[in-house]
């Protein structure tokens, strides 16, 4: 007989804590480039905004991290039948 198992997103995924590690840190890097990013600081760049494209990178990669933990809420976990 076959049993069916369902597997439900846990929050202590490390991916849920990697997430939302790089989602605060790339939020707060977007919100320093707007407020904080002077000409000054654009100059030693070459008139890139560092803080911004990383932060936006970050975010990126925050949300990848999410959506792969929703399709995936497994992560590759094996589960043993008693």
């Amino acid at each position: 007989m076959s049993q069916t198992t369902t597997v439900k997103a846990d929050l202590t995924d490390i991916r849920v804590i990697i997430a939302s590690a790089l989602g605060l840190i790339g939020l707060f890097l977007v919100i320093v480039a707007f407020v904080a990013t002077g000409p000054e600081q654009l100059a030693k760049t070459g008139g890139i905004n560092g803080n911004l494209w990383s932060g936006l990178g970050l975010l990126a990669v925050a949300v990848v991290m999410g959506v792969w933990w929703r399709v995936n809420p497994a992560g590759g976990a094996s589960h043993h039948e008693a």
